[in-house]
């Protein structure tokens, strides 16, 4: 169907979106720490790690599916010693580490916004003074929403820029450390949340 191939174009950019950033990231940081929640299969993890120096970047993987860490440890196999895989609910997950980056790229559109709120606040408490947290979350402008419901039984909560921006506010954020991105299709919009106290 064309909306699925519509669909697999916005995720492959967001993929793109999110190497981009972790690039960027270690151009500012000689070494850094990911926490990436609902993982996967970890896939733009291993091209990460296959273009950088692995020792530049420590990640921490938490993912609810043991057979999508299962089939990530085996893809990520020589990058072991930097990534740690935590097979646990988000809600149950607890640190005493400090991230310089928390994304989150295919989560928090199931959650309703009370919800959304909520995991924003308690996970901004595991960011470094200069962290920073993005979320991403299928636009309102998604042309397929329809036909991902009705065939594909695809259930998400789209929202638009200005939702999340109220939602990342209602989160106790400061709106000048609050920007909005999207894909080059509009399908998907990253939330990105500064920790910069500077």
């Amino acid at each position: 169907m064309q909306w699925n191939t519509a669909a697999v174009e916005a995720v492959r950019n967001r993929k793109q979106f999110f190497k981009k950033l972790i690039h960027s990231k270690l151009r500012e940081h000689k070494t850094m720490r990911l926490l990436n929640i609902a993982s996967g299969p970890a896939r733009d993890l291993k091209e990460i790690y296959d273009e950088i120096n692995p020792e530049r970047l420590q990640t921490t993987c938490v993912e609810m599916d043991a057979n999508a860490i299962e089939y990530a440890k085996n893809l990520c196999g020589n990058y072991l010693l930097q990534i740690e895989f935590i097979n646990q609910n988000i809600f149950k997950f607890s640190s005493n580490e400090k991230f310089d980056l928390i994304w989150s790229a295919g989560l928090f559109d199931y959650f309703n916004d009370k919800i959304f709120i909520q995991l924003t606040k308690r996970l901004r408490g595991y960011l470094n003074q200069n962290g920073e947290m993005v979320i991403g979350n299928f636009s309102r402008n998604n042309p397929h929403r329809t036909y991902m419901e009705i065939f594909g039984e695809w259930f998400l909560n789209h929202r638009n820029v200005d939702e999340l921006l109220g939602l990342a506010i209602q989160a106790g954020v400061d709106k000048s450390k609050i920007t909005v991105n999207e894909e080059p299709l509009g399908v998907n919009l990253f939330l990105r949340m500064n920790n910069q106290t500077a």
